[in-house]
Protein backbone atom coordinates (compact mmCIF):
# COMPACT_ATOMS: atom_id res chain seq x y z
CA UNK A 1 0.00 0.00 0.00
CA UNK A 2 1.45 3.34 -1.14
CA UNK A 3 1.90 6.58 1.43
CA UNK A 4 -1.29 8.13 -0.45
CA UNK A 5 -3.70 5.65 0.38
CA UNK A 6 -2.30 4.83 3.97
CA UNK A 7 -2.69 8.92 4.31
CA UNK A 8 -6.30 8.76 2.87
CA UNK A 9 -7.05 5.51 4.77
CA UNK A 10 -5.94 7.32 8.08
CA UNK A 11 -8.08 10.44 7.22
CA UNK A 12 -11.08 8.18 6.08
CA UNK A 13 -11.13 6.51 9.89
CA UNK A 14 -10.62 9.34 11.54
CA UNK A 15 -13.70 10.99 9.80
CA UNK A 16 -15.73 7.90 10.78
CA UNK A 17 -14.77 8.08 14.39
CA UNK A 18 -15.24 11.85 14.53
CA UNK A 19 -18.49 11.17 14.01
CA UNK A 20 -19.27 8.42 16.36
CA UNK A 21 -17.78 10.34 19.11
CA UNK A 22 -20.39 13.59 17.89
CA UNK A 23 -22.94 10.98 17.94
CA UNK A 24 -22.24 9.80 21.37
CA UNK A 25 -22.26 13.42 22.38
CA UNK A 26 -25.30 14.13 21.00
CA UNK A 27 -26.67 11.21 22.68
CA UNK A 28 -25.39 12.15 26.38
CA UNK A 29 -26.55 15.90 25.43
CA UNK A 30 -29.94 15.20 24.79
CA UNK A 31 -30.65 12.53 27.43
CA UNK A 32 -28.87 15.45 29.94
CA UNK A 33 -31.79 17.68 28.41
CA UNK A 34 -34.79 15.83 29.05
CA UNK A 35 -33.82 15.91 32.78
CA UNK A 36 -36.48 18.08 34.64
CA UNK A 37 -36.12 19.49 37.97
CA UNK A 38 -39.60 18.63 39.68
CA UNK A 39 -39.95 22.05 41.68
CA UNK A 40 -39.97 23.34 38.14
CA UNK A 41 -43.14 22.20 37.85
CA UNK A 42 -44.62 21.63 41.53
CA UNK A 43 -47.58 23.70 41.73
CA UNK A 44 -49.09 21.75 38.61
CA UNK A 45 -52.39 20.26 38.78
CA UNK A 46 -52.13 16.46 38.16
CA UNK A 47 -54.31 13.60 37.94
CA UNK A 48 -54.29 9.80 37.96
CA UNK A 49 -54.07 8.04 34.62
CA UNK A 50 -57.59 7.04 33.55
CA UNK A 51 -59.18 5.41 30.97
CA UNK A 52 -59.74 7.62 28.07
CA UNK A 53 -63.54 7.83 27.01
CA UNK A 54 -65.90 10.07 24.93
CA UNK A 55 -69.61 9.99 24.34
CA UNK A 56 -72.51 8.52 26.78
CA UNK A 57 -70.03 7.00 30.21
CA UNK A 58 -73.61 5.35 31.53
CA UNK A 59 -73.97 3.17 28.59
CA UNK A 60 -73.52 -0.09 28.89
CA UNK A 61 -72.38 0.35 24.99
CA UNK A 62 -68.45 -0.01 25.25
CA UNK A 63 -66.60 0.21 22.02
CA UNK A 64 -62.82 0.13 22.39
CA UNK A 65 -60.73 1.60 19.27
CA UNK A 66 -57.15 0.03 19.86
CA UNK A 67 -54.81 2.45 17.50
CA UNK A 68 -51.06 3.72 16.72
CA UNK A 69 -50.45 7.07 16.39
CA UNK A 70 -48.28 6.54 13.68
CA UNK A 71 -50.77 4.70 11.53
CA UNK A 72 -51.90 6.32 8.64
CA UNK A 73 -54.92 4.58 8.22
CA UNK A 74 -55.88 5.12 11.68
CA UNK A 75 -54.91 8.84 11.09
CA UNK A 76 -57.41 8.34 8.10
CA UNK A 77 -59.76 6.86 10.32
CA UNK A 78 -60.27 9.50 13.34
CA UNK A 79 -62.29 12.13 12.16
CA UNK A 80 -64.83 9.22 11.10
CA UNK A 81 -64.68 8.03 14.30
CA UNK A 82 -64.82 11.11 15.92
CA UNK A 83 -68.00 12.00 13.38
CA UNK A 84 -69.32 8.41 14.66
CA UNK A 85 -69.15 10.21 18.32
CA UNK A 86 -71.05 13.18 17.62
CA UNK A 87 -73.40 11.44 15.83
CA UNK A 88 -74.21 8.98 18.22
CA UNK A 89 -72.62 9.94 21.05
CA UNK A 90 -75.49 9.05 23.55
CA UNK A 91 -76.39 6.49 22.69
CA UNK A 92 -72.37 4.42 23.46
CA UNK A 93 -68.83 5.06 25.05
CA UNK A 94 -65.94 4.97 23.33
CA UNK A 95 -62.34 4.21 24.45
CA UNK A 96 -58.87 4.74 23.53
CA UNK A 97 -56.23 2.37 23.95
CA UNK A 98 -52.84 2.01 22.70
CA UNK A 99 -51.23 -0.59 19.83
CA UNK A 100 -48.36 0.81 18.61
CA UNK A 101 -46.71 -1.18 16.03
CA UNK A 102 -43.11 -0.43 17.27
CA UNK A 103 -42.05 -3.31 14.43
CA UNK A 104 -42.82 -1.05 11.38
CA UNK A 105 -43.42 2.53 13.11
CA UNK A 106 -40.58 3.23 15.05
CA UNK A 107 -41.86 6.70 16.67
CA UNK A 108 -45.19 5.28 18.21
CA UNK A 109 -44.39 3.97 21.74
CA UNK A 110 -43.01 7.33 22.45
CA UNK A 111 -46.24 9.37 20.65
CA UNK A 112 -48.52 6.70 22.74
CA UNK A 113 -46.45 8.10 25.83
CA UNK A 114 -46.89 12.08 24.96
CA UNK A 115 -50.95 11.27 24.65
CA UNK A 116 -50.48 9.60 28.64
CA UNK A 117 -48.29 12.28 29.16
CA UNK A 118 -50.89 14.90 28.25
CA UNK A 119 -53.44 12.68 29.91
CA UNK A 120 -51.78 13.30 33.10
CA UNK A 121 -52.34 17.30 32.47
CA UNK A 122 -55.81 16.58 31.50
CA UNK A 123 -55.08 17.26 27.87
CA UNK A 124 -55.09 13.63 26.63
CA UNK A 125 -57.96 14.50 23.63
CA UNK A 126 -56.05 17.35 22.46
CA UNK A 127 -52.75 15.83 22.40
CA UNK A 128 -54.07 12.85 20.93
CA UNK A 129 -56.18 15.42 17.87
CA UNK A 130 -52.68 17.06 17.50
CA UNK A 131 -50.27 13.77 16.67
CA UNK A 132 -53.08 12.84 14.28
CA UNK A 133 -52.91 16.29 12.44
CA UNK A 134 -49.68 16.64 12.55
CA UNK A 135 -48.63 12.81 11.40
CA UNK A 136 -46.78 13.20 8.68
CA UNK A 137 -44.42 16.03 10.43
CA UNK A 138 -43.32 14.00 13.58
CA UNK A 139 -43.64 10.42 12.20
CA UNK A 140 -40.36 10.85 9.91
CA UNK A 141 -38.06 12.55 12.74
CA UNK A 142 -35.17 11.62 13.94
CA UNK A 143 -35.90 13.01 17.18
CA UNK A 144 -39.56 13.34 17.74
CA UNK A 145 -39.66 14.77 21.25
CA UNK A 146 -39.12 18.19 19.93
CA UNK A 147 -42.05 18.03 18.27
CA UNK A 148 -44.02 16.34 21.23
CA UNK A 149 -42.73 18.84 23.61
CA UNK A 150 -44.00 21.87 20.88
CA UNK A 151 -47.34 20.17 20.71
CA UNK A 152 -47.39 19.77 24.84
CA UNK A 153 -46.89 23.66 24.52
CA UNK A 154 -49.68 24.09 21.91
CA UNK A 155 -52.39 22.10 23.80
CA UNK A 156 -51.40 24.66 26.92
CA UNK A 157 -49.85 22.09 29.31
CA UNK A 158 -46.79 22.61 31.51
CA UNK A 159 -44.12 20.67 29.29
CA UNK A 160 -41.72 20.77 32.38
CA UNK A 161 -43.82 18.20 33.62
CA UNK A 162 -44.62 16.32 30.09
CA UNK A 163 -41.21 15.91 29.38
CA UNK A 164 -41.11 14.70 33.07
CA UNK A 165 -44.20 12.04 32.14
CA UNK A 166 -43.15 11.15 29.00
CA UNK A 167 -40.37 8.88 29.60
CA UNK A 168 -41.73 7.62 32.93
CA UNK A 169 -41.92 3.77 34.35
CA UNK A 170 -45.65 4.65 34.86
CA UNK A 171 -46.59 6.34 31.60
CA UNK A 172 -44.56 3.42 29.56
CA UNK A 173 -46.50 0.31 31.97
CA UNK A 174 -49.92 1.95 31.00
CA UNK A 175 -49.02 1.76 27.20
CA UNK A 176 -46.89 -1.51 27.46
CA UNK A 177 -49.84 -3.26 29.40
CA UNK A 178 -52.54 -1.93 26.37
CA UNK A 179 -50.00 -3.43 23.60
CA UNK A 180 -50.25 -6.88 25.69
CA UNK A 181 -53.85 -6.74 25.49
CA UNK A 182 -54.19 -6.16 21.67
CA UNK A 183 -51.92 -8.80 21.39
CA UNK A 184 -53.77 -11.07 23.68
CA UNK A 185 -56.71 -10.61 21.78
CA UNK A 186 -54.86 -11.49 18.54
CA UNK A 187 -55.63 -7.90 16.82
CA UNK A 188 -54.41 -7.97 13.18
CA UNK A 189 -53.40 -4.28 13.10
CA UNK A 190 -54.38 -1.03 13.34
CA UNK A 191 -57.03 0.42 13.63
CA UNK A 192 -58.96 -2.26 15.43
CA UNK A 193 -62.50 -1.78 17.77
CA UNK A 194 -63.63 -4.17 20.00
CA UNK A 195 -66.90 -4.38 21.57
CA UNK A 196 -67.55 -7.16 24.31
CA UNK A 197 -64.10 -8.68 24.28
CA UNK A 198 -64.08 -8.99 20.67
CA UNK A 199 -62.76 -7.86 17.44
CA UNK A 200 -65.66 -6.25 15.47
CA UNK A 201 -66.45 -5.06 11.79
CA UNK A 202 -66.77 -1.29 12.94
CA UNK A 203 -69.48 -0.75 10.71
CA UNK A 204 -71.58 -4.02 11.78
CA UNK A 205 -71.26 -2.89 15.30
CA UNK A 206 -72.89 0.84 14.08
CA UNK A 207 -75.98 -0.86 12.33
CA UNK A 208 -76.54 -3.22 14.81
CA UNK A 209 -76.20 -1.06 18.32
CA UNK A 210 -76.53 2.49 16.96
CA UNK A 211 -79.16 2.90 14.37
CA UNK A 212 -82.44 2.90 14.57
CA UNK A 213 -84.40 0.32 11.84
CA UNK A 214 -86.06 3.66 9.95
CA UNK A 215 -82.97 5.58 9.99
CA UNK A 216 -80.06 4.99 6.85
CA UNK A 217 -76.95 2.96 7.99
CA UNK A 218 -73.65 4.61 8.28
CA UNK A 219 -70.81 2.94 7.53
CA UNK A 220 -66.64 3.62 8.97
CA UNK A 221 -64.11 3.08 6.17
CA UNK A 222 -60.79 1.27 7.87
Amino acid sequence: MSNQSRKKKKIKNGVIIGLIVLLVVAFFVSQNSNKVNPETFANVEVSEPSAHLKGNLESEIKLIEYSDFQCPACSAVAPQVQKLVDDFGDKFQLEYRHFPLRSIHPNAQIAAQAAEAAGIQGKFWEMHDKLFENQAEWSKSFNPKKYLKQYAEEVGINVDRFTFDLESVKVKEIVNAQYKEAETLQLPGTPAFVFNGEKIDINSFINDNLIEKEEVSVEVVE
